[in-house]
């Protein structure tokens, strides 16, 4: 029955203040509820990703129901080369989850926001005699979040806008992607098709050797010749049938096809466009304003200096302000022997002598004068003695120095891109320039010539072959010619950030820094 008492006690102790402590720390909570809302991140990334790309959308986890749909839609009549980029960016399975990336830095600004939850402490102890237990209440609060969570936050904001550049960049590769392979699948069609007309052509030819053997104006060598060249061009031809497949499976990958049941065709042709390109030091500049995993560089170099700031301010990592309520023990009152109190009071005194008896009053004013519980602020701090945070703060300088490094090695990469495209670019369109205006004419002048001259027998079949195969040769190289030149134009887009240079980039190459060191990020 005492132990009993003594739970009652405790109960009705916990309803008095401490309960107060703890349903307003409670209410503090509640009132301090936040929730993770990336929603305005996804919008904001799938913008900028519209922007670099020019395309209408992009994956968005707000709008993932209808995307099936969406590209079901695209994949009617066939597709263009720019359709495919968007389907790529629509359904391209690692490019959605790297979105979901967004969200994860979404809830590590939320958290870095945070107070550290409050602590409450309950400890009693029970007096040897009985009696009323010695009952200890504390809550306490972190404060050292005071100072961390601005520079936690900004940390954790950097974090989330490298990961919207992430994405971004990764749509930029992507389009790269979907555009290099479309233009390979394009290109080993085309080359199909020239296998198939020179097929054609070479059955014709062993036809006319056939009617000119018939007639007793060639020999069985011309015949057999003209058959042998003819199945050498049926070999190049089911090649090409494979390159086809290849490229088409290739492209269903990048596109996020793989898995696709219904039929889809890619219709479209090599582009024709041939850019002229400023001076090598404004396209420069234009990649370095536009290139996003260069602004991401220089954004960690922001987060790791920020970190170094956080790392200091937690030398002292752990300051608890809180406020203790304690009840003391009280011994419990001995029930009273009325006879031996009697036999105590008249050995004393000599005589029969009764018992001393409190009165009312004096049994009513003793309670008051007891303390009954005590109430006051806490404070607890890790001292900075043995561990003064010194290891992390080196750590987070030189991890500081890395990303300066790293940022100033990414516009090395800028630089050396930009002059790679190039090169390809203006070789590729020098080269398909050539074929367009010189070599191709020529070739074929020559076949038609050579088959008039082989009809009136003043050819013969060799020199008729050998220029049918460099008329082939230089058509096939032509065709890749153009197939190299898309190639590294998408590529240019790369490396410039998704964007190639225009007229209406003037007025943006005219504010641009003259120099191209590297700014202080």
């Amino acid at each position: 029955m005492r132990h009993l008492r003594e739970i009652n006690s405790h109960l009705s102790v916990l309803r008095d203040a401490p309960l107060r402590i703890i349903v307003s720390a409670w209410c503090v909570g509640v009132s301090g509820c936040v929730t993770v809302d990336p929603q305005p991140d996804f919008d904001r990334a799938e913008h900028m990703v519209a922007t670099r790309t020019g395309v209408d959308r992009a994956y968005n986890p707000a709008t993932s129901s209808v995307t099936e749909d969406a590209v079901a839609a695209l994949l009617v009549g066939g597709l263009t080369t720019d359709e495919a980029v968007q389907v790529a960016l629509l359904n391209n399975k690692r490019f959605q989850a790297v979105v979901q990336g967004i969200g994860v830095s979404r809830a590590d600004v939320v958290q870095s926001g945070l107070l550290t939850n409050p602590s409450i402490g309950l400890s009693p102890r029970f007096p040897e005699g009985g009696g009323r237990s010695n009952l200890t209440v504390t809550f306490a609060q972190q404060v050292a979040d005071l100072w961390l969570i601005p520079v936690r936050r900004r940390i954790a904001e950097a974090a989330l806008e490298q990961s919207i550049l992430s994405v971004v960049r990764r749509a930029n590769n992507l389009a790269s992607d979907a555009r290099r392979d479309c233009y390979r699948a394009i290109a080993w069609k085309q080359l199909e098709t020239i296998a198939n007309e020179t097929l054609e052509i070479a059955r014709k030819s062993l036809k006319l050797a056939e009617d000119r053997f018939e007639a007793g104006e060639a020999g069985k060598v011309d015949v057999n010749l003209a058959r042998a060249n003819m199945l050498n061009d049926h070999i190049r031809l089911m090649g090409l049938n494979r390159e086809v497949e290849i490229s088409r499976t290739t492209l269903a990958h990048t596109l996020g096809l793989a898995r696709w049941h219904e039929p889809w065709t890619l219709e479209d042709s090599l582009p024709q466009e041939v850019l002229a390109f400023k001076d090598d030091e404004s396209l420069l500049l234009f990649a370095m304003r536009e290139r996003l995993d260069a602004r991401a560089a220089a954004m960690k170099v922001q987060a790791a200096e920020d970190e170094i700031e956080r790392q200091y301010l937690s030398i002292f990592p752990d300051v608890t302000l809180g406020v203790e309520w304690e009840r003391p023990e009280r011994q419990s009152s001995p029930n009273r022997n009325v006879s031996s109190d009697t036999t105590r009071a008249t050995t004393a005194n000599g005589g029969v002598t009764a018992p001393g008896i409190r009165s009312g009053g004096q049994k009513k004013q003793e309670p008051d004068q007891t303390i009954d519980s005590l109430l006051g602020p806490s404070l607890n701090i890790t001292l900075p003695i043995w561990d003064q945070n010194q290891a992390q703060i080196a750590k987070a300088q030189f991890l500081a120095v890395t990303a300066r490094k790293a940022y100033e090695a990414i516009l090395d990469d800028v630089a050396r891109d930009i002059q790679r495209a190039r090169s390809v670019v203006e070789t590729a369109s020098r080269l398909a320039k050539f074929f367009e205006d010189e070599a191709l004419p020529h070739a074929r002048s020559s076949v038609e010539a050579a088959q008039r001259g082989y009809r009136a027998g003043t050819l013969d079949i060799l020199a008729l072959l050998d220029l049918q195969k460099t008329l082939v040769a230089q058509r096939e190289a032509y065709i890749s010619a153009r197939r190299d030149l898309a190639i590294a134009l998408a590529e240019m887009r790369r490396a410039t950030g998704g964007r190639l240079p225009s007229e209406s980039d003037d007025e943006a190459q005219a504010n641009a820094p003259t120099s191209l060191d590297a700014e202080n990020p």
